[in-house]
């Protein structure tokens, strides 16, 4: 499942060519299976809010997701944001980490702030 469209990659991007296309479309891709491994079993959808903007459940206690209006689940907006600032990594800093904006191994901070509270730990 790729988190972003092509199109939010290039306009996040301010890319008004389509000559990169097949990279940031890779890029969504490797971006987006980082986030959903980052996340582990963690949702990336937006959960329907009450209006006093608590989560709403169904009977069994599960979330009741945001749906668009062709019925499949709207991805949340931190996930998406992450998802656009790891391909703007990627695309701004192919070869390398020069600004060390991240540690080799993990994603870079602005990242996992957004997507740490969505995420479902591992049990000891």
């Amino acid at each position: 499942m790729m988190y972003v469209t092509l199109e939010r990659a290039k306009a996040h991007l301010n890319m008004d060519h389509d000559e990169d296309d097949n990279l940031i479309g890779l890029y969504i891709t490797a971006a987006s299976r980082a986030v959903k491994n980052y996340l582990k079993s963690g949702s990336p959808f937006k959960i329907e809010a009450d209006s006093d903007g608590n989560d709403v459940v169904n009977s069994s206690g599960d979330p009741v997701y945001e749906r668009d209006s062709s019925g499949a689940k709207i991805i949340a907006e931190e996930v998406q944001a992450a998802t656009l600032l790891l391909i703007g990594y990627l695309y701004k800093d192919r070869d390398e980490n020069p600004d060390g904006a991240f540690e080799a191994g993990y994603l870079p901070k602005p990242v996992t702030a957004l997507l740490y509270p969505l995420r479902d730990p591992a049990l000891a």
